[in-house]
């Protein structure tokens, strides 16, 4: 608690009332949509779903996303974070409700994608308001608080979200609560703060400088994101299927194991997050997304238990080392911080569609050791321009 009171005083500029109330947001939403689609996951089999059709599915949620968070990202730069903020929990509120009248496979897809249109304005109109809040050398800081709320609620949503399952054994009404509860509670939190449109007008001016798309640091920024969420998106869509297969495990146990990556971005943040304002953010990024590919790669092995375990970790290491790196770097690229974190978004939204589809195509047609090791190598790829813009400002300086 010092430490989120010490950093709320020294990096925001305005009211910290602002802050908390979308920093509460991106915790509740996040904790009840993670609790559901780990579930749809873990009781895949149960409910008669395949790789191809639980990858499709997933593919469908992030797709969600991908189309909504760029004009999402617009919107939020003329008419203003918080209103879109509030309709968007508001209506993810009663989109669960869904399967009490229509209790069939399809309704859980389509919940799922409905989901996905909320996240796909919750998330980049959470961090372009955040991106206005702190000055640019503490904006890593920040970042590292927006991820420490985002990955306690990934650890707390599929920990529930398997103990429903194995209380219930299969998909049910404890289940579609977490999202309604999440989103409701986040739209209280809206409602209830004092958080205004204030930030928005003070952008208006630097809105006309737009997309940086002559800068090649963004653009291999957003080439390496799009590599480093299509093996995020395998990790969130079969990591409990692999868990299961592999070490038998289910139900509160492998919601454990799936969250020990998220466990380890949550200790690390309070440490990376200072290193994003202190040392090169594109050094920290290309080192922590690296690392999360040969992880990736390592999970696709027949590895023992323990070995697993580290594999995961150090997954959850390299991603703490990447994003508040990454993101700063976005905020600093451009006025328009609604645009450029929406763009932000939309790539990494790009990478979640991606991953699931493929990897679910290529598990069904190989094993779950292709799906994670060509996901792994593709983002291995993705990584070569930002090493080229690294070394070709290294020869310049």
């Amino acid at each position: 608690m010092n430490f989120i009171s010490r950093l709320l005083s020294e990096s925001i500029e305005t009211r910290q009332g602002t802050v908390l109330a979308v920093l509460a947001t991106v915790f509740f939403s996040t904790c009840g949509v993670g609790a559901y689609t780990f579930s749809l996951s873990l009781s895949a089999d149960s409910i008669g779903m395949s790789a191809s059709w639980l990858g499709l599915a997933f593919s469908g949620y992030f797709l969600a996303r991908l189309v909504l968070a760029p004009l999402a990202g617009c919107s939020a730069d003329y008419f203003g974070p918080i209103p879109l903020l509030r309709w968007a929990c508001g209506i993810g509120t009663v989109v669960p409700c869904l399967y009490l009248f229509f209790p069939v496979v399809e309704s859980l897809g389509i919940i799922q994608i409905c989901l996905g249109f909320c996240a796909g304005i919750v998330k980049p109109v959470s961090m372009s308001l955040l991106g206005q809040c702190a000055a640019q050398k503490k904006r890593g800081r920040l970042f590292a608080l927006y991820n420490t709320c985002l990955y306690c609620a990934f650890v707390i949503g599929p920990i529930v979200g398997g103990a429903g399952i194995g209380l219930q054994g299969k998909m049910g009404s404890l289940t579609l609560i977490w999202p309604a509860l999440g989103l409701g509670v986040s739209f209280v939190a809206l409602l209830m703060s004092k958080a205004d449109n204030s930030l928005t007008s003070s952008e208006k001016q630097k809105e006309k400088e737009g997309l940086p798309w002559r800068n090649a640091g963004f653009l291999s920024l957003l080439l390496a994101v799009l590599g480093r969420t299509a093996g995020a998106s395998v990790v969130i869509t079969f990591l409990p299927r692999l868990i299961s297969e592999y070490f038998g495990l289910s139900g509160f146990f492998a919601g454990f194991l799936f969250a020990i990556p998220n466990l380890i971005i949550i200790l690390a943040m309070p440490v990376t997050g200072r290193w994003a304002d202190t040392r090169d953010r594109f050094g920290l990024t290309f080192l922590g997304m690296g690392f999360c590919a040969a992880c990736l790669f390592g999970l696709g092995q027949p590895v023992p238990l323990w070995l697993f375990c580290l594999l995961v970790a150090g997954m959850g290491l390299g991603s703490a080392l990447s994003l508040p790196a990454s993101m700063s770097l976005a905020a600093d690229m451009g006025g328009a911080k609604g645009q450029v974190m929406g763009f932000f978004l939309g790539v990494s939204n790009l990478g979640f569609v991606l991953g699931p589809g493929i990897a679910g195509f290529a598990a069904e047609a190989g094993g779950m050791a292709d799906a994670f090791e060509l996901t792994a190598l593709f983002g291995g790829l993705c990584l070569l321009p930002t090493l080229i813009f690294m070394s070709k400002r290294l020869y310049a300086e």
